[in-house]
């Protein structure tokens, strides 16, 4: 959305930074700083605007039905309006640090609380180090930035042993990667490979992110990669474009590649 076409409905400076709500007739914006951080559609508030989000979800693939999921870092709150309206019956955790951004989620973008939807402001490298409920997750999101880029306390690999602890057995974890620093970028990926059993990686068209998508198991190909109707089935049911995730996943993805081959000789 160009923010010349739009009119500012929310504007206020939080620890030095800017914090903007723009609208035009037919969406509503987040902005940190000047930056696009989140973006809803009025008329369909469960669609993710933004395609980094949608390439997190390639661990729907491996279990399309997740009970229990985890989503660190809330925006606006988009994943959580997708799951409440596509996975009613799953049982949301979100953990967001700021309670200015819970707020704004609550009052600007229609964050959906029910009794499966549990929203706590707390940091995520805490809530997952210290949570002893021997609770399990099948999804976790981990978006989570500050002024400077990646949270320092989430991408790192205390967070990342505590994360995997979490996981349920057919769990996937999602990371959005992003940083102008090669060195950093390079030194989380290395520490993700070392962490997780699995690990893959999905530069996102057209912009800076990176998904890594992380198991503590190896990856499932067959769901990877499933027949072609039955990923018709799946995009259709989640309005998510699965073909271009594979697609991006294999093509990134030198092992997966060569283990599809193998399969279907």
């Amino acid at each position: 959305m160009q923010k010349q076409n739009s009119t500012v409905v929310h504007k206020r400076f939080k620890n030095n930074h800017l914090i903007e709500i723009r609208d035009t007739p037919t969406q509503r914006s987040l902005y940190f700083d000047h930056h696009l951080q989140s973006a809803m559609v009025f008329e369909q508030p469960q669609e993710l605007i933004l395609s980094y989000t949608r390439y997190m979800l390639l661990g729907l693939l491996i279990n399309q039905q997740p009970k229990n999921i985890l989503i660190i870092g809330l925006g606006s709150g988009s994943f959580i309006r997708f799951f409440q309206h596509f996975c009613p019956h799953s049982h949301i955790d979100g953990i967001e640090s700021s309670q200015h951004v819970i707020d704004i989620a609550r009052g600007y973008f229609f964050l959906p609380e029910t009794e499966k939807i549990h929203i706590t402001c707390a940091d995520g490298n805490a809530f997952v180090s210290q949570s002893h409920t021997g609770k399990k997750y099948d999804l976790i999101l981990v978006d989570a930035f500050d002024a400077e880029g990646m949270a320092p306390t989430i991408y790192k690999k205390s967070f990342f042993i505590s994360a995997r602890r979490l996981l349920s057995e057919e769990g996937s974890i999602s990371f959005n990667l992003w940083s102008a620093d090669r060195k950093v970028f390079k030194d989380i990926k290395t520490t993700l490979a070392r962490t997780f059993h699995s690990c893959l990686l999905l530069p996102v068209p057209n912009r800076g992110n990176i998904i890594a998508v992380a198991m503590s198991r190896k990856i499932p190909w067959d769901k990877i990669n499933p027949a072609p109707k039955d990923l018709e089935i799946i995009s259709n049911r989640l309005q998510l474009d699965f073909k271009q995730l594979v697609r991006v996943t294999k093509r990134h993805n030198g092992t997966l590649s060569m283990m599809l081959k193998s399969l279907f000789r």
